[in-house]
């Protein structure tokens, strides 16, 4: 059961319609999509696909194209071509290289097709070694493209709308376009959604997205029997409708459907064998139809699993970390500290998240001013999570002081929501390669609502996104502070075929100062491919709460603390808008300054549809930042955008332990000094 749906199992309709914990149940009726009936005397042409042989050096490539051809009088056959192309221009995935494409024309009697196909090799790599921590047996879990083994960073993916009228490609370009702006290269297509729009997938091939692909099944047990002959048909169609695309990596199983036979219905637990036979038929259906219809990808039975070949009934277990991929729910549903995060060692971690509030432009879609409030039944109809405000609420006692207001409690949900995956992401890029993935839940949302979501409904990115965009860089720097642990690792790694070499510098600052309080390290580093090697480690001594540290790999920065934020002396730090100017296409560049260091500073343009180039971002004295917002629509003037355009940060958002009353946090008196009139 998901939602208020019984049995919703039995329907192969998106399971997610019966209510999901982030979404509303809304059960659609009647065709997805455009229905035509088509008549005709001639033939019919109903697949077209193809497969890709490379040679060693991938010098040449050998493309046999087919064509399912279905006579009048209801013959089927199959036409071939074969090409073989020298010197293919190969299709990468994003931040890897181009996404190059050949066009395929079909000419079937003067009836011609065209087809766009990007030339690549996919695998997923499956390679049993050791655990030098454990000592136990693992199983490496990578893909590999065109020979070049790589670090998959993405998210899961949801319906973009719960209403089948919003599924527009307009919505699925913006969220998608927002996920490569990211620096992702994979998206998990969930397998509680749907089989996407066409639209999708030539987006994903468009942008370089690669997508883990669930069969349309989760967290539930399948019928066998006459259903069973229906899924048949079912993926048959959808494995030749889409093979075809670059972008698709992976066929996986289902969603989480093996760790029902342990958790949910006592039914189950008293016969397990039996329902476990029913789940093996479904998946022995699926294995098969990938091995007839596209043997050159990868078959995973569900997620998670240990391997492509598992076939145990025993659900998946931490110690399983080692091997194959992961969901680690520990941190949200088992209350967990984040740095939970860093005691794991995971090969590739497929499912992990935390939960945020929308902002308080989104939250004003469904509810009122006097709405805004965790008591107000509109606002918590939002909430589909059980206990999901009251685990919000305890982890920001535990990392942060009470918000102030309730738009500081919007504001700080998002920021300990950053702080949760940001912790997960580094820990276990620092372990690259033993970790060659991670995948948080979730990239969207169906309809406005709390969730794990790093872009809200309606497209404006979380604190979250805007750290994703840091945490994913290609050379990326990071403090980890494991469990117990006093110090802080200093980590790099370089995603890059090729070995990189960048100025580290390591500063010491106090909350309070407006200087660094002593450089700790400032050399040249050397990054080889595809590893992370550890720069440092530091101990604060005494001044855990007093020091913080700001670390630099050439153009790419971040920052370490020694201690959760509310143990902090952060300073009373004044941040302004130093500067707003009109910028080419609409754009605005926009500057800001603080006297004392800030975090989390967070620019706003209410009202306005756009993002900025950086955001939810530590602010240095003396060191300016200037970001560049880009609409999404027409902004209108420079007056216009600079009204609605307002500033603040971690502190200002915080009540201080005398509780202190609120400071105004908008930026007027800031914008007067610019010269520009707010009087209006």
């Amino acid at each position: 059961r998901n939602g208020i749906v019984e049995a919703i199992n039995h329907i192969r309709k998106p399971q997610c319609h019966g209510g999901w914990d982030w979404g509303i149940t809304q059960m659609i009726t009647g065709f997805c999509g455009p229905v035509k009936l088509v008549a005709t005397d001639d033939f019919r042409i109903d697949y077209i696909y193809s497969d890709q042989a490379f040679s060693t050096d991938y010098s040449k490539c050998e493309l046999c194209v087919y064509a399912d051809i279905t006579a009048a009088d209801g013959a089927k056959s199959t036409v071939t071509n074969r090409f073989v192309i020298d010197r293919p221009r190969l299709w990468w995935p994003n931040g890897m290289g181009e996404q190059a494409f050949h066009e395929v024309t079909l000419d079937v009697k003067g009836r011609k097709i065209k087809k766009r196909i990007g030339l690549r090799k996919i695998e997923m790599v499956n390679e049993t070694d050791v655990d030098p921590v454990s000592g136990m047996k693992g199983m490496s879990c990578f893909f590999r493209v065109n020979g070049r083994a790589f670090f998959a960073k993405g998210a899961n993916w949801i319906p973009c709308s719960a209403f089948e009228n919003e599924q527009t490609p307009a919505r699925y370009r913006d969220l998608l376009e927002s996920a490569k702006a990211a620096n992702m290269n994979m998206i998990r297509l969930w397998g509680g959604g749907q089989y996407e729009k066409d639209c999708f997938y030539d987006i994903c091939d468009e942008l370089g997205l690669l997508v883990w692909h669930d069969f349309m099944f989760a967290c539930a047990n399948y019928p066998d029997g006459p259903f069973l002959e229906n899924v048949r048909h079912e993926v048959r169609h959808q494995i030749k409708r889409l093979r075809d695309h670059a972008s698709i990596a992976l066929w996986c199983g289902d969603n989480e459907c093996r760790g029902c036979f342990r958790a949910l219905w006592d039914y189950v637990i008293a016969d397990i064998p039996y329902y476990f036979s029913r789940f093996r038929k479904r998946i022995d259906l699926l294995d098969a139809a990938v091995a007839d219809y596209d043997p050159a990808r990868t078959f995973w039975p569900t997620s998670p699993c240990n391997g492509p070949n598992e076939s145990g009934m025993e659900e998946k277990e931490e110690k399983d970390a080692i091997k194959g991929d992961l969901h680690f729910w520990g941190v949200w549903h088992g209350g967990d500290p984040f740095n939970r995060f860093t005691e794991l060692r995971p090969r590739f971690c497929s499912e992990f998240g935390f939960q945020s509030y929308p902002s308080k432009e989104t939250c004003l879609t469904f509810c009122k001013e006097g709405d805004l409030s965790l008591d107000s039944p509109v606002f918590d109809h939002h909430q589909k999570n059980e206990g999901g405000n009251r685990r919000i609420r305890n982890t920001m006692r535990r990392y942060f002081r009470d918000p102030v207001d309730f738009d500081s409690m919007l504001y700080l949900s998002q920021v300990q929501q950053a702080l949760a995956i940001k912790t997960a992401v580094e820990a276990w890029r620092s372990l690259t390669p033993w970790c060659m993935g991670t995948l948080y839940w979730q990239l969207n949302d169906n309809w406005p609502v709390s969730s794990w979501s790093s872009i809200e409904y309606g497209g404006k990115w979380k604190h979250l996104h805007y750290h994703a965009k840091r945490f994913f860089e290609p050379v990326a720097v990071m403090a980890v502070r494991k469990t117990g642990a006093a110090d802080l690792e200093i980590w790099a790694v370089n995603d890059g075929p090729e070995p990189v070499t960048r100025t580290f510098t390591l500063e010491e600052w106090a909350f309070d100062a407006q200087s660094p309080r002593t450089v700790r390290a400032q050399r040249e580093v050397t990054l080889p491919p595809g590893r992370a090697v550890q720069l440092d480690r530091v101990s604060a001594g005494e001044d855990t709460n007093r020091v913080f540290l700001s670390l630099s790999l050439g153009s790419v920065v971040n920052d370490g603390f020694f201690t959760e934020y509310k143990n902090c002396a952060l300073a009373k730090a004044k941040v302004r808008v130093s500067s707003v100017v009109s910028a080419p296409e609409g754009a605005f560049d926009v500057t800001v300054e603080t006297d004392r260091p800030a975090f989390y500073v967070w620019l706003n343009a209410a009202g306005i549809r756009g993002e900025f180039s950086d955001n939810s971002f530590t602010l240095l004295p003396g060191r300016p930042r200037t970001v560049r917002f880009v609409p999404k629509s027409r902004t209108g003037t420079l007056r216009e955008f600079s009204l609605a355009l307002t500033v603040t940060h971690l502190n200002e958002n915080c009540r201080e332990s005398s509780s202190a009353p609120t400071e105004d946090k908008g930026n007027a008196a800031a914008l007067r000094a610019l010269g520009l009139d707010v009087s209006n």
